[in-house]
């Protein structure tokens, strides 16, 4: 037991956090200690892991707000990496966006087929990768008219139709009229 306080008391002195015990943690084995409590370093870690995942107690700490925030300085310090992400895999993150829009106007129907409206998307960029030419996904009946976003009222269509097209059903005049 003397060596153990000599090893914590040089710890101490030199101002550090951690000292060698002699005995091994009967939990994982470890022998390194911690100068304030003689706490093994590994089951403090552990259970420290432990409370951060524990989503009932980072409840008042992990607000929307707050997680929102975190996300938006990480994106302006990490910009590259965040396009990078966006940009790995175009095809799925634009359905995504398109059910997220749809989603929050209440237009997804219930018989929609996901894996049916995703394969439109890959197909869109496969016509891409093949012809040259940019091709969007667009909604027949747009989302902002109360169209679906279903399989079924999506078509691939040309970028510059689809601008020209905006949001109105095919037929309709000019926005502007």
């Amino acid at each position: 037991m003397g060596l153990v306080n000599k090893a914590r008391r040089e710890a101490l002195a030199n101002g550090e956090k951690t000292y060698m015990g002699e005995k091994p943690c009967i939990h994982d084995g470890c022998y390194e200690r911690l100068t304030s409590n003689y706490a093994c370093v590994e089951c403090r870690r552990r259970k420290g892991l432990e409370k951060l995942n524990n989503a009932k107690l980072m409840a008042k700490y992990k607000t929307p707000e707050k997680e929102a925030a975190r996300l938006k300085k990480w994106r302006e310090n990490n910009y590259e990496k965040y396009q990078q992400q966006w940009l790995k895999d175009k095809d799925k993150n634009n359905a995504r966006a398109s059910k997220r829009r749809a989603a929050v106007r209440d237009q997804i129907p219930d018989d929609a087929d996901f894996d049916a409206i995703k394969d439109i998307y890959r197909r869109c960029k496969e016509l891409c990768e093949q012809s040259g030419i940019v091709y969007e996904v667009d909604h027949i009946i747009p989302i902002a008219k109360g169209g679906l976003h279903h399989q079924d009222n999506l078509q691939i269509i040309t970028r510059s139709e689809n601008r020209s097209k905006g949001c109105r059903v095919d037929g309709e005049g000019s926005p502007y009229q």
